[in-house]
């Protein structure tokens, strides 16, 4: 049996630092939203072993892998049921480093892939509380197009998903280490009066102009610091009309949010001029948009 499903890239509306955990994590908020840019996995049952290939020799392809160590994980939860592999491709589109959740979808998909594809049955709740023992972002990408996320970012409330809206994202090319970022956090100076309520109140209205007015990230100075090019990138994009932009994520990745399709059209023509990767996209509001329907429905 082969299974072939997409995973897609996220961005954060909006990230505030609240603290640094005993556990060595910081505690945050954050507004997650799925974009439509896409990796692809195929997933292939073997009687054992586990194999991955990928068509970007610069991923990595053994046990560091975030999909290797989530198959890993799910044979460690049914030990009553031994032989079981799987041979998986991964085609890649999201750029590595790009504060975009690449590798969290892609890990993700392999949970709810290999769960259906080995008949494991493994409820929402048993994925998710694997997905978090991986990374903080990862359980995102089985709950909902929309959430804010808390804690680590593995506390989750879905959330209605507005309006579509189109995204355009410029990575520079250069992949940031999301360790090393928050390694050299100061959290004197990422106090703000901006809190995530208000991003919230713009998001569930579809308030495009107010939304783009109040993001907010509280790593992108450091991030800007290290990288000059995000202010570029963010005043190119506010240069061509953007609502708002923002870096995502630990970065290197910016993006700009646009109300209407002609004026993203026309910023992506423009910046598809510089040395950047570009990507045009659309907030994604259901995982029908990207999942089949074997995978949704099971178990």
């Amino acid at each position: 049996m082969k299974l072939v499903f997409k995973t897609p890239a996220k961005i954060n509306l909006g990230l505030f630092i609240l603290g640094k955990r005993p556990d060595g994590y910081h505690d945050l908020e954050t507004l997650f939203q799925m974009v439509s840019l896409y990796d692809t996995v195929e997933l292939e049952s073997r009687e054992s072993g586990i194999e991955l290939v990928c068509d970007d020799p610069r991923v990595p392809t053994d046990e560091s892998n975030l999909m290797i160590r989530a198959a890993r994980l799910l044979q460690e939860a049914v030990p009553e049921k031994p032989g079981l592999g799987c041979r998986m491709v991964l085609k890649k589109k999201i750029p590595m480093g790009a504060g975009l959740g690449g590798g969290s979808g892609n890990a993700a998909g392999v949970l709810m892939g290999l769960n259906r594809l080995w008949d494991l049955r493994l409820k929402s709740a048993e994925l998710s509380a694997i997905a978090t023992r991986l990374g903080s972002d990862i359980p995102f990408f089985l709950c909902a197009p929309s959430a804010l996320g808390q804690g680590r970012g593995e506390r989750l409330t879905p959330l209605p998903s507005p309006e579509k809206f189109h995204v355009i994202l410029i990575y520079p090319r250069t992949p940031m280490a999301t360790a090393e970022v928050f390694k050299a956090l100061n959290l004197d100076l990422t106090k703000n009066s901006k809190n995530i309520k208000i991003l919230r109140e713009f998001f569930s209205q579809s308030n495009i102009i107010s939304l783009g007015a109040h993001l907010h990230n509280d790593l992108e100075p450091l991030v800007t610091k290290r990288l000059p090019v995000v202010e570029s990138i963010k005043a190119k994009l506010r240069s061509l009309s953007a609502a708002g932009t923002l870096l995502s994520g630990s970065g290197s990745t910016v993006f700009g949010i646009f109300e209407d399709s002609k004026t993203a059209e026309q910023a992506f023509t423009q910046c598809g001029e510089e040395a950047w990767d570009v990507f045009l996209t659309e907030t994604v509001s259901s995982f029908s948009e990207f999942m089949p329907e074997e995978l949704l429905n099971y178990p």
